[in-house]
């Protein structure tokens, strides 16, 4: 009788045990775990609202745990950037590219496309002499700059309808071979994700697609963004990828 008594209070305790988890996860909303789920549900005070807010921009990018590097997706921050440092026509829009590889090992480089480039062509080349490169115009053209804190924002502008067409370039001497990945595309005022009626067409620095560097050479991918009707003339937009290694 005692061991039986004994397992059903263990039984008791643990269904306790497992209730106040649930309430502190926010994972239920039951009427009859109201007292226990207080605290999940509390509102969150100024100063944590606010602290989730700066955060909220921020995620660890190092693959061995440690919190050297950060993620910084501040599409807003670079916005006001690109707009004090630029200036664009009110017949043209002005998109800056701003690629967020503070845990690759090399810096991403954005130059105009060949006029005769495919989009979405990649290739990789075992060297580093860009003159080698032919998904780059002869010769080869960087797209203008603004520098910020992190990475610089590399920009250019277009027509509303017309695609503005860029090669991506990196170029790496770490690894025998590089492989990572783009998971993340967020902008301001526009990101081009919209199902309908899309601001933005971006084609493509694909998030989930596995790229791969060659030590001592040069990878190269061709992408572009057209402005729709939705944009005004005159507007300056900033888009940010997110990469990490894969």
């Amino acid at each position: 009788m005692g061991k039986k008594m004994d397992q059903t209070r263990r039984r008791a305790l643990q269904t306790v045990g497992s209730v106040l988890v649930a309430g502190v996860a926010g994972c239920s909303s039951s009427d009859s775990m109201e007292e226990t789920t207080d605290a999940a549900t509390e509102t969150p005070t100024t100063e944590s609202t606010a602290t989730s807010t700066a955060n909220a921009t921020e995620e660890p990018t190092s693959t061995d745990g440690s919190d050297a590097d950060q993620f910084v997706r501040n599409p807003e921050e670079v916005h006001a950037t690109l707009v004090e440092e630029t200036s664009v026509s009110s017949e043209e829009v002005l998109i800056g590219f701003r690629l967020e590889d503070s845990s690759l090992p090399f810096t991403t480089e954005v130059y105009h496309a060949p006029e005769d480039a495919e989009v979405q062509a990649t290739e990789t080349y075992d060297t580093q002499d860009l003159g080698a490169v032919d998904l780059l115009p002869d010769p080869p053209e960087a797209l203008d700059t603004v520098d910020t804190d992190r990475e610089d924002v590399h920009y250019g502008t277009t027509s509303i309808g017309e695609p503005l067409m860029v090669t991506l370039l990196a170029r790496q001497d770490d690894e025998e071979t590089f492989e990572w990945s783009s998971w993340d595309r967020s902008g301001y005022p526009h990101d081009g994700h919209e199902e309908e009626d899309t601001a933005l067409e971006v084609d493509c620095y694909c998030g989930g697609d596995v790229y791969t560097a060659p030590e001592g050479g040069t990878w190269a991918r061709v992408i572009q963004v057209t402005p729709t009707e939705h944009v005004e003339p005159g507007t300056t937009i900033a888009l940010n990828w997110t990469s990490s290694r894969a």
